[in-house]
């Protein structure tokens, strides 16, 4: 690994927060939270203050309300024990220097009904069985057919995104992050092959994104712009029903360009690992997907997924993305910053640990102190 010591490790103004350096921790969902109340643990207070010499850290998923889980072992951010909870994580990143904000999260049709005590069947935007696998306790089963939203089913989901915005802020969080992307709720609404209502809510690009704008207004009355951003992009996912259609595109330059009225924090964009190929979104593989977007959205994006670190100092040195969101490289270095800094060797990863309840795979990776260094 060549060293790395340059436009990636610079300061970074995002509204009125200042970055130490542009290597941001992506949110990832790890499952050390398999509690009955869905509360943070002290596993994971140690787990995100290791991590804390990122620019920014973004939190897993943290379900908006208990209509919104789906993922076995993820944790919550909707009432005062898991606020409190989160309190700790977020004042031992603080102690040591770091931001962080909280990914609001809302599972919507990627859920089972054995996640609610009651039986009763998760909500969507319509009722379609999205076709994917979701996690609980002892591995994977398949979606079902989910209960059909009513309009004060929305109603209250925009809600819970409010309140969980404000239990946000009552833990000492820097700010929100909407998950709008990938399958979950907001990107049901979104698209066509999940959202087939005729109210308000679909149809026309306009409807379908009304669900998205509506969270959006409401997590404001919170938060100022500059302390919210959203994780949105292609809405594809080659599997079950998640296909892009003659509309994707035009949905997802909608959505670009009338964000650009909120002048919030940044965009988090995903690129697709997935061959675009044949598919309405074949010019968006690769960094295209960054390309297209800067021509839509003018805000400062962060870019993720599959991003190597010659490649990461390549796109912000050239100012083609204002910071880069490291996944899997976090899950096995919590010191990634230092390790860039000095072109040292990264941890090899270990897969069996990315979800579970120990320490093993979580905490546990060595940090620079612990192993041999070199440089290049």
């Amino acid at each position: 690994m060549d060293k790395q010591i340059n436009t990636l490790h610079s300061p970074l103004i995002l509204g009125d927060l200042h970055l130490k350096n542009r290597i941001i921790m992506a949110p990832l969902t790890r499952t050390r939270a398999n509690n009955p109340g869905h509360v943070p643990t002290d596993l994971m207070r140690e787990y995100y203050e290791q991590r804390a010499t990122a620019g920014l850290i973004i939190s897993e998923g943290t379900w908006v309300s208990e209509r919104g889980q789906g993922w076995y072992g993820a944790p919550g951010l909707y009432n005062i024990e898991q606020s409190r909870a989160w309190e700790h994580i977020t004042s031992a990143v603080h102690a040591k220097g770091g931001l962080i904000f909280a990914q609001l999260w809302h599972q919507g049709s990627i859920s089972l009904s054995e996640f609610f005590e009651d039986g009763r069947l998760p909500l969507a935007p319509s009722a379609i069985n999205p076709l994917q696998m979701v996690h609980v306790k002892d591995g994977l089963k398949m979606s079902e057919v989910p209960q059909e939203m009513t309009l004060s089913d929305i109603q209250q989901a925009v809600e819970d995104f409010r309140k969980s915005a404000q239990f946000a802020k009552d833990a000492g969080f820097d700010g929100v992050q909407l998950q709008a992307g990938y399958i979950y709720l907001i990107m049901q609404f979104l698209h066509e092959s999940t959202n087939q209502r005729t109210d308000l809510y679909g149809g026309n690009i306009e409807n379908r994104a009304r669900f998205l704008f509506e969270v959006l207004d409401a997590v404001l009355t919170i938060w100022p712009a500059e302390r919210v951003s959203i994780k949105t992009g292609p809405m594809l996912n080659e599997q079950g029903i998640f296909k892009a259609v003659p509309s994707t595109l035009k949905t997802l330059e909608y959505v670009y360009n009338k964000l650009n009225q909120y002048k919030l924090s940044h965009l988090l964009l995903m690129r697709q690992l997935a061959d675009l190929n044949g598919t309405p979104l074949v010019a968006l593989q690769g960094d295209d997907v960054l390309n297209h977007a800067r021509k839509h959205y003018f805000g400062k994006i962060i870019l993720n997924v599959d991003i190597e670190p010659d490649h990461a100092e390549n796109l912000v040195s050239s100012e083609e993305v204002d910071a880069i969101a490291f996944g899997r490289e976090y899950i096995a270095n919590p010191d990634l910053v230092e390790r860039l800094l000095i072109g040292a060797s990264l941890n090899p990863q270990r897969p069996e640990g990315y979800y579970g309840s120990s320490p093993e795979g979580y905490t546990d990776y060595p940090f620079i102190s612990h192993i041999p260094v070199f440089n290049s």
